[in-house]
């Protein structure tokens, strides 16, 4: 056993390096033989075969769960249930349920009468980060074609082929009411319930946030909404891995108010394992065959742990086989895992992306980077579980324990010099602290030594992790809380952030104009290509308007400005548009949508940085200052992203008029282009000038002494060639562009002088 590496004996089962993907898996046995109906899978069968039945009843459901959870599975048995009677998916997967149910359960007879011969219109589709009408479009393309295959498809429903093609170019502009008349028009041609289901719905939220998409929820309510007149409905089920709240937390307040209503149109159905059937999970995951050698010594190791957390263990219902079957994670670690992906963790940070990823800190580097010596076998900590869930990611925290999260994260990162021991011990503090402050899985100084030791039974190690664990308590860095026996590194605070948000957004009424322009001053803009043409800088004032302006009044700030583009922030758009401010500088508008979400988010970005300055709390509470100090970062990195998309060319959704005529803009090299071209009709008489020593609104200081050194020798040396000016400093250059090429000093009749310009050379 010397020396050989933990991966030797342990590697994980390849069945879960594989999950069902209901697109390439839709009607094929293979993937549903083996199915097991699990209680939570039972319970949800019977809710939606039951809805099946009595139309009135609710036909939208979520199926929430971390991934591994089997929501795919559960699904993927779901639509072969729904296949047409003749077909081999459906009597495999009516054969499972005679397995698991008695023959005559009210299971079975609810199948049967509930399913009708022809089966129900399937449409099934794994999102991604798309909009969600695409993701809809793809599902009801997909059933489609199974429904009708060989055999016409109803002329309501052709378009579905062109939408696939558009949407696999990338270009389709498919708007929520026409999915909405597509599905209906397949029940009315089908004449059979429609069953949607759309896996990974949690990407289309994704999407929907970072790109302000709130038509993609208008339309997920619109669905969980709809009542058709005919005996047959629209069923939707969709499977996310968290709420909609975990998909919207990076949203402003007022989004994620909006987000929770939307939500409410679904049935959740959690489709989550407890925290001991996880542990029993990952026994299974684990594939011990090449284990032999070791299993003696892993049993032995497994019995010290139970008899010495029994009473932890009869609580969580985990016997001592459960333990020996989770090796080489620690007992304590395959305890808290199933809970910290329960309450924090996202579809990229779950139990099986922790036990299957290669990523730096996940379980099968562990297995790689551990060597067994003599009959020591290591396990996997919580401080290495801290490594992988906290310190590799950011933004992992929902918001209802962000100030503990950080709290807890800002204290072991100030810690960072210290002996690796202390952190190892702060870092088990910190996860339990996380995880629960009550409990038999609380950070009582017992059980945190017993989480930081490899074997139940080794009294040095006890005594070692003890007395680091005394020593860091009179330092002051960890805190003991005698009433409930438990040791924290987080102390809370009293401050409601939240509350303080929402309390300065209700009092505030500037509007977004001139909000924005207080928080997000715009800089000018200069017309590049005619610049690099010309030699001469041409800049437009940029300024955020409503209709509070009269935009017939507009001026520039400065006289040196030479051009206005106003950002117009109403949603009614201005009934006349001039060509030119009221100092005669062109004048360029350009409007936008998506105000509501740009709106909230400036309120929120203003509402933190007015606490952060002002708040007299925060001068005292460090938790809640650090809180808000990333909060505001976070707020100001999505204003920015919201600022950018709202103007952003590409989205097709901003009016640009261009002195006073309307253009159709779809690029920003187009935008800039424009403004040249502005430039090149307005200024056309402009001296071709390529010099920025001299070609300048203000000479620096170089350029005013070039100026002289040139005119001086203009006065004293006119006659002489290059005005008798020697090397490569700013006045030759000036000499060059100004005089030479222009001609204005050029020999005639052998004799050098100054006359007047003649062509500009190339």
């Amino acid at each position: 056993m010397k020396g050989k590496q933990l991966s030797a004996y342990f590697e994980l089962h390849r069945r879960y390096y594989r999950s069902v993907n209901l697109e390439r898996d839709f009607d094929r046995p293979d993937a549903v033989q083996g199915y097991v109906p699990t209680e939570r899978s039972t319970d949800a069968l019977r809710r939606i075969l039951s809805a099946l039945n009595h139309p009135n009843r609710h036909r939208a459901w979520t199926m929430t769960g971390v991934y591994g959870t089997g929501k795919s599975a559960f699904a993927h048995y779901l639509a072969c249930l729904c296949a047409p009677e003749n077909s081999q998916v459906r009597q495999v997967a009516l054969e499972i349920a005679r397995r698991s149910f008695e023959a005559n359960s009210s299971e079975v007879a609810a199948m049967e009468e509930s399913l009708p011969k022809q089966g129900l219109f399937r449409a099934v589709a794994t999102s991604q980060r798309e909009p969600l009408c695409w993701t809809i479009a793809r599902a009801l393309a997909n059933g489609a074609g199974q429904f009708w295959h060989g055999k016409r498809k109803p002329e309501a429903v052709r378009e579905l082929t062109d939408w696939a093609v558009e949407i696999e170019d990338g270009s389709a502009q498919i708007t929520n009411q026409q999915v909405l008349t597509v599905l209906r028009n397949i029940v009315k041609a089908a004449k059979v319930n429609v069953l949607l289901i759309i896996d990974e719905l949690g990407k289309n939220l994704e999407y929907a946030a970072r790109h302000q998409g709130m038509e993609d929820l208008y339309l997920l309510q619109q669905i969980a909404e709809l009542r058709l007149k005919e005996d047959n409905q629209v069923y939707f089920l969709g499977l996310l891995h968290q709420s909609f709240a975990g998909y919207s937390e990076r949203l402003a307040a007022v989004e994620q108010s909006e987000w929770s209503k939307i939500e409410g149109r679904f049935e959740s159905i959690p489709f989550t394992e407890s925290p001991s059937q996880m542990t029993r999970l990952i026994g299974q995951a684990i594939d011990r065959t090449q284990a032999d050698p070791i299993l003696h010594t892993i049993h032995d190791r497994a019995q010290g742990w139970f008899n010495v957390l029994q009473s932890v263990l009869t609580e969580n219902e985990i016997s001592q086989n459960v333990l020996a079957d989770a090796y080489p994670l620690h007992p304590i670690a395959a305890l808290v895992l199933p809970m910290l992906c329960t309450r924090y963790a996202q579809n990229d940070r779950s139990l099986f992306t922790f036990l299957t990823s290669d990523e730096t800190y996940a379980f099968p580097q562990f297995l790689k980077s551990e060597t067994i010596q003599g009959d020591d076998i290591p396990t996997l900590k919580l401080y290495q579980i801290y490594d992988y869930f906290v310190e590799s990611v950011t933004g992992l925290a929902s918001r209802i324990n962000l100030q503990r999260w950080v709290e807890i994260q800002g204290l072991i990162q100030d810690a960072r010099d210290r002996n690796p021991d202390v952190l190892k011990v702060l870092k088990t503090i910190g996860i339990l602290n996380l995880v629960t402050s009550t409990g038999v899985l609380r950070a009582t100084p017992q059980f945190v030594t017993l989480a930081l030791c490899n074997r139940a039974d080794d009294e040095t190690e006890h005594k070692h992790w003890q007395d680091i664990i005394k020593k860091l308590q009179q330092n002051g860095l960890i805190t003991y809380r005698s009433q409930l026996d438990e040791l924290r590194i987080w102390e809370g605070s009293d401050f409601n952030v939240e509350a303080a948000i929402y309390s300065f957004i209700e009092k505030e009424r500037t509007p977004l104009a001139e909000l924005l322009s207080a928080i997000r001053p715009l800089k000018p803009l200069v017309a590049e290509r005619h610049y690099t043409t010309t030699g001469t800088l041409r800049y437009f004032e940029q300024r955020y308007v409503n209709s509070l302006t009269n935009l017939a009044e507009l001026r520039c700030s400065m006289a040196s400005l030479d051009g206005l583009i106003v950002y117009w922030m109403d949603a009614q758009l201005p009934d006349r548009i001039p060509a030119h401010t009221v100092d005669g500088k062109p004048l360029i508008v350009v409007s936008t949508s998506k105000l509501d979400v740009l709106g909230s988010r400036a309120q929120e970005f203003q509402a933190l940085n007015t606490i952060q300055k002002k708040a007299p709390e925060l001068q005292t509470d460090g938790v809640a200052r650090r809180e808000v100090r990333q909060r505001l970062v976070e707020a100001e990195r999505l204003l920015s992203e919201t600022l950018i998309q709202a103007f952003d060319w590409l989205e097709g959704q901003n009016t640009c008029w261009i002195e006073g005529q309307q253009e159709e803009i779809r690029h920003a090299r187009v935008f800039q282009s424009k403004l040249s071209d502005v430039c090149d009709c307005t200024y056309q008489q402009t001296l071709i000038l390529d010099n920025e020593f001299i070609n300048r609104r203000e000479l620096t200081s170089q350029g005013a002494k070039a100026r002289r050194v040139l005119i001086e020798a203009m006065l004293e040396h006119g006659n002489q060639e290059r005005l008798a000016l020697e090397g490569y400093g700013p006045e030759v250059a000036i000499y060059y562009s100004l005089l030479e090429a222009t001609g204005i000093h050029r020999q005639e009749d052998g004799e050098w002088g100054f006359y007047p310009p003649c062509q500009v050379k190339n």
